[in-house]
């Protein structure tokens, strides 16, 4: 496995799990929901109610869900990390900005594609998920990313000075 693939997995991992564990204390924190119905209602994107009907099949397939996902904002922003950093320079503001963007896309445009049951919009809940969006996956992967290509570049310089 090359060094990017392995950063990328590794990475996306990390992000995935600290999203969803964050997730599993704000749902029981926030509403007595046990993790099981958290994983529950992500499947119920692709399955709708029957999602709530079975607890270890469909949750199982959200927590795969889940993943794909985490691992799919992952690869965009390593994909995207050599222009980004151009228009947002510091790690923390770009961790900021694409949790919102991740927030964005996920809640208005990927959602209500989706089986999964409505809610209607609350400002607190919104500004909640951004939150813990921006601390789960956008400032680790700005962090992270930054430091993969940090790394790269000075890999490529001393090769340079052989």
């Amino acid at each position: 496995m090359n060094r990017i693939s392995s950063a990328v997995l590794k990475i996306g991992f990390l992000a995935g799990c600290a999203d969803i564990l964050i997730a599993f204390v704000d749902a029981w924190w926030s509403y007595d929901i046990l993790p099981v119905r958290v994983l529950q209602f992500i499947a119920s994107g692709l399955l709708g109610e029957k999602a709530f009907e079975q607890p270890v099949g469909p949750a199982l397939l959200g927590l795969a869900i889940h993943f794909f996902i985490a691992f799919f904002w992952t690869v965009l922003f390593f994909v995207l990390y050599g222009q980004f950093k151009k228009v947002v320079g510091a790690p923390f503001m770009q961790g900021i900005v694409y949790g919102l963007f991740i927030w964005l896309v996920m809640n208005l445009l990927v959602l209500p594609l989706t089986h999964a049951p409505g809610s209607e919009f609350r400002w607190f809940t919104a500004i909640k998920g951004t939150i813990i969006l921006i601390i789960a996956i956008g400032c680790p992967l700005a962090y992270f990313a930054r430091s993969y290509y940090l790394k790269k570049e000075t890999d490529i310089y001393k090769k340079q000075l052989r």
